[in-house]
């Protein structure tokens, strides 16, 4: 895989997004879905999530290597769902508009040539999709600080001027970045937390005010799961230090 060139492809998208408090609703947050779609509806379903006013956040990579991908997908057309972009959705990107279907294929998206989809034809709506999805989210909360999402390893300064500044390789590092769990606490006084991807975990974890909520769904079913989770369950996991189990 050609990391220079992906890190080129995120010249073209919004490096961080903010969005106001959810007046009316709830909102929640789930790691990597990778194709997972029934398991995710199962998971709203047993949280009632209303989508009449509740907000659903994830960390990217949304598809692969799950079966499910293409439902996953269509959840971008949804006004209620919300993510970030990760690297499995850059590397379909990469595959639909450069041709580098090796690197995708090899990654998890073998799902899309199992299915035998005519991938140029069958997805062709999904990349105007792809491309409004940000590097990463700042979320204003009622009664809290705001919250920051990413896929991978925060950037440093997790602000507005932080993303301006920061180089196309250190925003890929945003989408590829791991070992956050291994490093030193960082805090981001700014924020209540910043929610992160990055690798699979056995359970939610926290370093400093970073919180790990991917919990393996590219595993599944022999391993891994999926959850959702709402603001205060995050804040118990930061409180309590919980720390980075790997499967």
């Amino acid at each position: 895989m050609n990391l220079e060139n992906l890190a080129q492809m995120l010249g073209s998208f919004t490096r961080l997004s903010r969005l106001e408090a959810n007046w009316r609703g709830k909102d929640y947050f789930v790691g990597d879905i990778a194709g997972q779609y029934s398991v995710l509806k199962h998971a709203l379903h047993k949280a009632q999530f209303d989508p009449r006013q509740d907000r659903l956040f994830c960390t990217g990579n949304l598809i692969d290597p799950g079966i499910e991908s293409r439902e996953v997908l269509n959840l971008l057309m949804q006004p209620w769902f919300f993510s970030v972009l990760g690297a499995h959705e850059l590397m379909l990107l990469d595959a639909l508009q450069r041709g580098h279907y090796l690197h995708w294929y090899m990654a998890g998206g073998q799902w899309a040539f199992n299915q035998n989809l005519e991938l140029k034809c069958d997805l062709v709506d999904i990349p105007p999709l792809l491309q409004t999805l940000p590097i990463a989210y700042i979320i204003e909360q009622r009664k809290y600080p705001p919250v920051g999402l990413v896929s991978a390893a925060p950037l440093k300064h997790f602000s507005e001027e932080g993303f301006i500044q920061a180089s196309l390789v250190q925003l890929l590092d945003c989408l590829i970045g791991c070992d956050i769990a291994n490093k030193k606490r960082r805090y981001y006084n700014e924020l209540d937390f910043v929610i992160q991807g990055g690798e699979a975990a056995r359970k939610s974890w926290a370093k400093g005010n970073i919180i790990g909520i991917n919990l393996g769904a590219a595993l599944m079913p022999q391993r891994g799961g999926l959850t959702l989770f709402k603001r205060k369950k995050l804040r118990k996991i930061i409180d309590q230090q919980l720390p980075y189990k790997a499967f």
